[in-house]
């Protein structure tokens, strides 16, 4: 059924952070939340970038580390999104071809969620394990 894991995605709270904010709250937030990336929201709730652990990484690479900069400084402004259509295949396709870990869920310019990499895996796990009892139970049946 296509949409399936994006659909329950999308019921799940989003953290979310605002154009304002600085780097040095980015890092606190997404330490707290345990997440790896945040959408950034620009004051009329609009999604116009988002922040990852990886931009993080770079910016203390590149020996710019200012925790006071602001996220519109560093946020990838590339952004890729889904709909609540989506199959998990099509969310593999995308994350192996252009190399990220977050897909962002929007509808008309709305943001309704985020599918991380791990929900991917972990979805594929569920549905391995589920068709492994099934058989298990096909099997014992005789």
């Amino acid at each position: 059924m296509p949409g399936k894991l994006v659909s329950r995605m999308s019921e799940r709270k989003c953290f979310t952070l605002n154009e304002t904010d600085t780097v040095k709250t980015a890092s606190q937030i997404l330490h707290e939340k345990k997440v790896g990336c945040m959408p950034i929201l620009d004051k009329n709730k609009i999604v116009i970038g988002i922040i990852s652990e990886r931009d993080l990484s770079r910016l203390i690479y590149t020996e710019q580390f200012n925790i006071n900069l602001p996220v519109t400084k560093i946020m990838s402004k590339n952004l890729v999104s889904c709909d609540l259509n989506t199959s998990v295949t099509e969310l593999m396709n995308e994350m192996r071809k252009k190399k990220i870990r977050h897909i962002l869920i929007m509808e008309d310019k709305k943001l309704l969620g985020i599918v991380s990499i791990r929900d991917v895996v972990n979805h594929l796990i569920d549905k391995i394990q589920e068709e492994n009892k099934n058989l298990k139970d096909y099997i014992n049946s005789y």
